[in-house]
């Protein structure tokens, strides 16, 4: 089975205490834009840089590793640029790339929090623990992630795939869909597809899950068989869908997500 990204990198260990030194990876972002330098894309490894916050996320073997972000894009200097993470897919390694995914996380749940969504005053960083709590009301506010199932369905040789609007060329890809409050990964599962291609499915085996960071979500992908039904599209989630075997697979998603893992897996593609 092909490994999806974003796994949690082996050799990292995530820690609250920092260090007596800026010495390490930073990983800085500027409007979700990652700092690389613009020659080999290499991470900055001191903090030279005026920042707006700064978190320490632990270590990678014996590297110390940390996130910062900076308010404008042009308070660089000559060498260095800005790059979407999922640009540098091909270029950062896996390990790399995975604690980058992290960092963007992070620093999007620690900008986003530095005042109570209760009574509107400041919070702080609690030490025991990644979390912000209210200075007046003690609300606590944890770096929350959004579940989303992902589900392929086989039926005999073949698999369902649908392509959205918002695909990239003709993309297609297996269903999705976030899990709403007081639902159960299963009942998901069940809705997502009724509601989208009308059709009910048995089987239901877990595949595997992917961090996702670009929406702040957990992927969790499942495999299960056709029950019964037939397609008909809801036409405000998806412009089409239809059953692909080998003979005649579409464009599929990029190799880095799951969705491609998924289907590669369950059709022996490569």
């Amino acid at each position: 089975m092909i490994s999806p990204s974003f796994a949690s990198p082996t050799n990292f260990t995530s820690s609250l205490y920092p260090p007596n030194t800026k010495e390490g990876l930073w990983f800085i972002f500027s409007n979700d834009k990652l700092l690389v330098s613009e020659n080999n894309a290499a991470l900055p490894c001191y903090q030279d840089f005026s920042l707006q916050r700064t978190l320490y996320l632990g270590t990678l073997r014996d590297s110390h590793v940390f996130a910062g972000e900076i308010a404008k894009e042009n308070n660089i200097s000559f060498g260095w640029q800005w790059k979407h993470l999922r640009s540098l897919y091909p270029v950062l390694n896996e390990e790399t790339f995975a604690i980058a995914g992290k960092a963007l996380q992070l620093i999007h749940w620690d900008r986003t929090n530095q005042f109570c969504g209760h009574c509107g005053n400041s919070t702080f960083h609690r030490q025991d623990e990644r979390c912000r709590e209210c200075n007046t009301c003690k609300q606590l506010f944890y770096p929350k992630l959004a579940p989303v199932i992902m589900i392929l369905i086989k039926k005999e040789d073949k698999i369902l795939l649908a392509r959205s609007p918002n695909f990239p060329g003709q993309s297609y890809s297996v269903l999705a869909g976030y899990v709403d409050p007081g639902e159960t990964l299963e009942q998901c599962i069940a809705r997502e597809i009724y509601e989208e291609v009308r059709i009910k499915v048995k089987n239901i085996k877990y595949f595997h899950s992917q961090s996702w960071p670009f929406s702040h979500s957990l992927i969790i992908g499942f495999t299960c068989e056709w029950l019964e039904g037939e397609i008909q599209i809801d036409p405000q989630e998806i412009e089409a869908a239809n059953w692909f075997d080998l003979s005649n697979i579409p464009e599929l998603p990029p190799k880095f997500s799951l969705a491609y893992t998924l289907i590669t897996s369950n059709m022996q593609l490569k």
